[in-house]
């Protein structure tokens, strides 16, 4: 579900940054930032949970 948020709000990212006339490039970036980050997110917890315990 998470995962989703995150894809939804880089999507709405990538729509506004390109609705500022920032390029597409720039605008996709945005989006695999945004994404990445959650994909990240969702990677590191367990580990991050490993390493409390």
């Amino acid at each position: 579900m998470r995962l989703l948020v995150f894809t939804v709000v880089g999507l709405i990212a990538l729509v506004i940054a390109y609705a500022f006339s920032l390029g597409g490039t720039v605008a996709a970036l945005i989006f695999l930032f945004i994404l990445f980050n959650g994909v990240l997110d969702r990677w590191a917890r367990p580990l991050l949970e490993w390493i409390r315990s």
